[in-house]
């Protein structure tokens, strides 16, 4: 029997130096991958800190322009929303597209709240007519139309189309009830039978419902910023809405034309929807959603009211905001 020489040690010693080696040089590599994983969540977590205050920062400069004194908005020449002392006296914008601001950028939208349908102030058939300019189906219309109204009324009887908590919402996988009372954010339209993501967001060519409802505003709209969506919602023929628009590019209408009152339409507005985005490297890192209301304060001067705030909001595909 022979028994193992001093170059079997060595050899045996060989393998477990190259086996401690390897060990530790794994445990290097994860040493260094979660350091560097912890680095960029840290980096990450601090970006969107800043964006999400770049973000409010772009709420606040738009409340600066939302206080000024001016009666009238428009959008003349299919600008972005501009303020007027008078019809013939537009404020210069603010800077609104990505504005410097310490380490970031931001930049917001102002559009007219009241530019839109408000879903509770609205009689069934007008925001019917709505569904049918978006070139919704009648059934898909009256579904939505009667359900909408469901949702909003005190009982728990559902009309021909619509649809309650007993018979419909409680059956569903993630069951919940109708709200039976007004709607109090436009992100509950999802939650309503007949209602789809493609009809909300939009799809292809068909622009999307949030853009052209509300539940902020006083029922009234506003002729200088009406889409043209919206107003052959209010039942104006195509005539009347070409007439609109290619008034208004010029000048604000200050009245609304005799041939046009009693149709749901004014020429001011108090109530305004700010769409706002932090970036940090040019990427936007975080939304806000802001429905602010200007009212006469205390002393007589105009101050700013939060309706609605939606952090992390999407972004229609419509708006400048990037």
């Amino acid at each position: 029997m022979r028994l193992p020489g001093p170059g079997h040690e060595q050899g045996f010693a060989l393998v477990a130096v190259l086996l401690v080696l390897a060990l530790l040089g794994v445990i290097g590599a994860e040493f260094a991958f979660s350091m560097r994983l912890e680095a960029t969540m840290v980096r990450s977590y601090e970006d969107g800190i800043i964006a999400a205050h770049l973000a409010e920062a772009a709420v606040a400069q738009a409340i600066r322009e939302i206080v000024t004194d001016a009666p009238l908005v428009g959008t003349p020449n299919d600008e972005p929303l501009t303020f007027f002392h008078t019809a013939l006296s537009p404020l210069p914008r603010l800077p609104r597209e990505a504005v410097p601001l310490g380490t970031g950028q931001f930049a917001y939208t102002i559009t007219d709240e009241e530019s839109r349908i408000d879903l509770n102030r609205a009689p069934p058939e007008r925001v019917e007519r709505l569904l049918a300019v978006l070139g919704l189906e009648k059934q898909v219309r009256d579904t939505i139309v009667d359900s909408l109204q469901d949702w909003q009324d005190a009982n728990e009887e559902h009309r021909l189309n619509g649809a309650e908590s007993e018979d419909t919402y409680l059956k569903l996988p993630v069951p919940y009830r109708s709200r039976n009372a007004p709607v109090e954010d436009i992100r509950e339209l999802l939650q309503i039978h007949g209602m789809t993501p493609e009809i909300y967001y939009g799809q292809d060519r068909q622009p999307a419902l949030r853009d052209f409802v509300t539940v902020h505003a006083t029922g009234q709209v506003n002729i200088n910023t009406a889409p043209e969506i919206v107003l052959k919602a209010l039942g104006l023929s195509e005539a009347e809405v070409s007439e609109i628009v290619q008034s208004r590019r010029l000048t604000p209408y200050t009245l609304v034309p005799p041939k046009l009152t009693g149709r749901g339409l004014v020429t001011a507005t108090t109530t305004f929807r700010i769409e706002s985005a932090g970036l940090v490297a040019g990427v936007p890192r975080a939304r806000v959603t802001a429905i602010v209301q200007k009212r006469a304060g205390a002393r007589g001067d105009p101050e700013v009211v939060v309706l609605g705030w939606n952090p992390n909001a999407e972004t229609p595909a419509a708006s400048p905001v990037r």
